[in-house]
């Protein structure tokens, strides 16, 4: 269904590394995926406003909601950070506050750390059907530190496992499964 954004966003990762040696990530994968959406004809509302909403980045002109996420590819999983829940008190409100789907699809620009570390500039864009986030839905086990204190949560479903750090300001961290990603594109930068 995405298919079409590749050629565009690797148009657009070209000229990000004729500035930047870095990994594209946070505004700048937004905004150059906002370019892509629009040369493919799916359009986008994103501004360059530096707006950090929970979830929700863009939107394309026939509704389709987007969050953007860089992420870290390992062996069969990408891992993404999510939200810092440290406002809503109780795992109960955490899962609640999760509940709510702000976005249809996450675009995620990921990355094997290897690759970048030996100096090739190898992307993943991947794409996340959020409704198979279903958070609110799994069994959560506490995780607890060396000195028995409660460090934070953990689930493990088919699709994905995730954790609530708190030393991370109660920070949500998802792996998801790559067999369980609805797109995966490679996309290899000079």
């Amino acid at each position: 269904m995405f298919k079409s954004l590749v050629p565009y966003i690797k148009e657009r990762l070209v000229k990000h590394h004729e500035i930047y040696s870095a990994r594209c990530k946070a505004e700048y994968w937004e905004e150059n995926l906002a370019y892509a959406l629009r040369q493919a004809g799916f359009g986008s509302d994103w501004k360059p406003n530096f707006n950090h909403k929970s979830g929700l980045d863009q939107t394309t002109d026939s509704g389709i909601r987007i969050g953007n996420k860089s992420g870290k590819l390992k062996k069969d999983y990408i891992e993404i950070t999510g939200s810092r829940l440290t406002s809503h008190k109780t795992l109960e409100d955490k899962l609640e506050f999760l509940s709510v789907k702000t976005e249809d699809y996450i675009f995620c620009l990921g990355a094997k750390t290897k690759d970048w570390d030996t100096g090739k500039k190898i992307y993943y864009f991947i794409v996340i059907d959020s409704n198979k986030l279903n958070y609110h839905k799994q069994e959560w086990f506490e995780t607890i530190g060396k000195e028995g204190t409660l460090t934070g949560w953990k689930t493990i479903s088919e699709n994905y496992t995730a954790k609530i750090t708190k030393k991370m300001s109660d920070q949500l961290i998802t792996c998801v499964k790559l067999g369980h990603c609805e797109e995966i594109h490679e996309i290899t930068i000079g």
